[in-house]
């Protein structure tokens, strides 16, 4: 069964996953304003699936990162999802915006 809240969009922008003095550079492949989904370019590992992430998430049409904290939910094969456990209002609502861009740009929102 799957549980989604609110919509949800493909999408492609440079995000760094952080945990503790780890960062990694992936790409953000669907996003929401409760979650994302990130490609590693690489099989998920155990090193991978840390409690808690920092992400930041640069969108194209912005200059600063966006921050997070996210814990993960699932992953398979280089992609994983993390459902947002700390983002600021603002941050929220730039995602939200993000996928109206999105949506005005023709990509289907589910």
């Amino acid at each position: 069964m799957e549980r989604r809240i609110g919509l949800r969009a493909r999408t492609d922008f440079r995000v760094v996953a952080k945990n503790g003095t780890l960062a990694a550079r992936c790409r953000g492949i669907e996003i929401s304003p409760s979650g994302i989904v990130i490609d590693r370019g690489h099989a998920i590992v155990d090193r991978d699936r840390p409690l808690i992430v920092g992400l930041e998430m640069n969108l194209p049409e912005r200059l600063r990162p966006l921050m997070a904290l996210a814990r993960p939910i699932w992953s398979f094969g280089s992609q994983q999802a993390f459902k947002f456990v700390r983002i600021s209002d603002v941050d929220r609502l730039t995602l939200a915006e993000h996928l109206d861009l999105l949506r005005l740009r023709g990509v289907p929102l589910n």
